[in-house]
């Protein structure tokens, strides 16, 4: 059997204000042409499949259309539900899915179900485990221990994955959405939790085949080729610069035979390109970033006029403006690296965040107008 694994599709996202709609469709396609010549059977996303709860009509559209091409291929799918998920929205008509070949595990307050798949005359074990949220899976996992079960992910997940563990054969693979201790992340991925309680050990997976993780954006192994996160298709962030891949598995038997990074070669790539405005729009060396999404970092002592205006004359994909000499002190004059805002005056960080968002001081008036609605706003709490 030929399996893939995807993780952070995010349907629906934007790149800064930019539409990634075009992007997402060639991914799509693509991956359709890649099972189609590679005989895949089985694909997998792990999570993350829209990047909000409550997609845009688009969104919905555009993965309609997506898995239907990705059926036609000739591969069935599973699919699990992701921190940026609606578990009850992507899982609405699970049953009547699975009956044409998709699999959705999206039911997060039920305990997980194996699945085992055949197809021709191979067969595999599922185990997928949607994002399990500690707060909102209260009694799901309770158990009669004398000393209660923490509320983490690492708490929940395990205990779903020891539910499933006893009752899967092999080869057995695991789909979990979760943030695996010591995996490298990106800038536009959402935190799942404070205070590390999102963090999970890699080894809760022990006894399983593979684990296919999603909810880092970059392709990385952890200990082993067996624990992988694919990483998101295409780039969502000015970090993210390493290249796109998906993971292509081969069994035979009982056994998990051959894994495969297949680079992914549609999505426009990133640039972080630092200089002043001058010199950013005449050096000859940036010309090979011209179709890319383009971050500037300038150097100039004053704010550009129209910077990202005239940046996009030569990098028509430039999408943000930056200036090095703030990354220390902002225009206000405070350090926002060093100093504690929760020991600033409040108008200063409101202030400061005027600044940083609009790449200038804030006039006279505009501060009266600041203190002013602080000092309203802080009667109206005191009341």
């Amino acid at each position: 059997m030929r399996i893939v694994h995807t993780s952070d599709w995010h349907i629906g996202r934007r790149f800064e204000r930019e539409s990634l709609e075009a992007d997402q469709r060639a991914f799509l396609s693509w991956l359709a042409a890649l099972i189609e010549s590679r005989r895949v059977d089985l694909l997998i996303v792990a999570g993350d499949i829209y990047d909000r709860a409550m997609p845009a009509e688009d969104a919905v559209t555009l993965l309609d259309e997506g898995i239907d091409l990705l059926r036609a291929a000739g591969a069935e799918i599973a699919l699990i539900a992701g921190n940026h998920d609606s578990a009850r929205r992507l899982g609405f008509g699970a049953r009547r899915q699975a009956l044409g070949g998709v699999h959705v595990f999206a039911d997060e307050r039920s305990r997980p179900r194996p699945l085992r798949l055949q197809i021709g005359g191979d067969e595999v074990f599922l185990l997928g485990v949607p994002y399990l949220d500690p707060a909102l899976v209260t009694g799901v996992y309770d158990d009669d221990a004398e000393i209660p079960r923490q509320r983490s992910h690492e708490s929940v997940l395990s205990a779903a994955l020891e539910l499933g563990r006893s009752a899967i054969g092999a080869p057995s693979i695991v789909i979990a959405h979760a943030f695996v201790t010591g995996a490298a992340t990106s800038d536009s991925e959402r935190s799942l939790a404070v205070g590390g309680a999102d963090r999970v050990d890699a080894g809760i997976f022990d006894g399983f085949d593979y684990v296919a993780l999603g909810h880092l954006h970059r392709p990385q192994t952890l200990g082993s080729d067996r624990i992988a996160y694919s990483g998101s298709p295409i780039p969502y962030s000015f970090s993210e610069t390493a290249p796109k891949s998906v993971r292509l598995l081969e069994t035979a038997g009982s056994a998990i035979t051959s894994i495969e990074e297949i680079p992914v070669p549609v999505g426009r790539g990133v640039a972080t390109i630092s200089g002043t405005l001058g010199e950013l729009l005449e050096d000859p060396a940036h010309e090979a970033i011209a179709d890319r999404w383009v971050c500037a970092e300038l150097s100039d002592e004053t704010t550009q006029v129209m910077a990202l205006e005239r940046l996009q004359s030569r990098f028509p994909f430039a999408t943000t403006v930056r200036y090095a000499t703030r990354a220390q002190s902002s225009p206000t004059g405070i350090d926002l690296e060093a100093e504690d805002p929760a020991s600033m005056p409040t108008e200063e960080i409101v202030f400061s965040f005027l600044a940083d968002l609009r790449d200038r001081e804030a006039t006279e008036a505009e501060r009266e107008l600041v203190r002013a609605a602080v000092q309203q706003a802080e009667r109206s709490m005191e009341r």
